[in-house]
This record gives structure tokens, C-alpha cells and sequence, in this order.
């Protein structure tokens, strides 16, 4: 057997003292919550984290939008989120990092290189189970307008996402999306 087999990757992990006063999605940017990310982050197995109280993983989240549109996947989830692995502070430092690892992210889920991104807020939601141990710094990726959706995957028009079933994270975030 690989012993590499039974190592759990790293993911982001950061205190969670500074997200006790953020509640479901936060568009406006918290410095000190900024700053914790960029300063007092570190990595940790994601079984150390189930659970603890004094800390949380760290994802990334894109939502992916045209001038009128957001894709969404056929299982109504418009939030595409992924943990960040240590293999992401090659693509910089500190919260440049994330963002080009979210920007890296997104461009392998569309399978090209187009777009601009941007930082829009913060997701921390203890009481919906999918949010309970992840702290998500959710950006926005703009396309443009003749972008394909990926397999699996449709544009939606923005103005009607309220009658979308989404995914109970991405029901959270749909005013960043209008």
C-alpha cells in the first residue's frame, strides 16, 4: 500500500474568532477577517478541522456570471466552491493568492482562460449543515455573453434565479447574482 494513500491533503484552515460576528453571506469586506485570512491562515488535514471550535477551512467560491446571466449546474448549484490546497500559494502571496487560485479554478471548470474576478464577500453559516465547517470567500468571474456552459451546466437569466431551485449555499448568495 502507497503510504501517501492514507495522508489527507491539506486544505486552508483560519481562527474562526473573527467569524463569529458574520452570519450568511456578507458582501461588504471585513478587514480584520482579511486580514486573519492573509495573516494567521495556515493548513491542516480537513478531520483535525470537523468540529473544532476554534477554527474552520478556508474555500474558495466562484459565481460566474454574464452582463445577464449565471451558470448554474443541473443539481441548482450556482456557487462553485473548492477547497484551497497549499499547492495555491504558488500562484502568490496571501489573498492575491486565493484570488488567482479562484481565478485558476474557474477557468478549469469553464475549460478556457476568459474572464475577470473579483472578491465580493465572505460566506460563514453554521447553521446549514454544507457551511457548518467552511468559511467561503465567495468572488464573481464575469464571461462574456457567448461563453458555452460547461457539461452539466446552463446559463440562467439573472432577473429569474428566484425561481431557480438552487442549492441551499447558492440560495444564500443570489442577490450578488442580480
Amino acid at each position: 500500500m502507497d503510504p501517501e494513500s492514507d495522508t489527507e491533503a491539506l486544505v486552508l484552515a483560519m481562527p474562526r474568532r473573527e467569524l463569529f460576528r458574520i452570519h450568511g453571506f456578507v458582501p461588504p469586506m471585513d478587514m480584520a477577517v482579511l486580514e486573519s485570512v492573509a495573516e494567521e491562515s495556515w493548513y491542516a488535514a480537513p478531520s483535525v478541522l470537523a468540529g473544532n471550535f476554534d477554527a474552520k477551512e478556508v474555500r474558495v467560491g466562484v459565481v460566474i456570471l454574464t452582463a445577464k446571466q449565471a451558470l448554474v449546474s443541473e443539481a441548482g448549484v450556482m456557487l462553485h466552491a473548492t477547497p484551497v490546497p497549499p499547492e495555491a500559494g504558488q500562484m502568490g502571496a496571501g489573498l492575491g493568492a486565493l484570488k488567482n487560485f479562484a481565478l485558476a479554478a474557474a477557468r478549469q471548470l469553464l475549460g478556457h482562460g476568459g474572464g475577470r474576478i473579483e472578491l465580493s464577500g465572505f460566506c460563514n453559516e453554521d447553521a446549514l449543515p454544507e457551511c457548518r465547517g467552511v468559511f467561503l470567500m465567495i468572488y464573481r468571474m464575469y464571461v462574456a455573453d457567448d461563453c458555452p456552459a460547461p457539461a452539466g451546466m446552463e446559463w440562467v437569466d439573472r432577473a429569474q434565479l428566484g425561481s431557480v431551485p438552487l442549492d441551499p449555499v447558492s440560495a444564500l448568495i443570489t442577490d450578488l447574482a442580480r
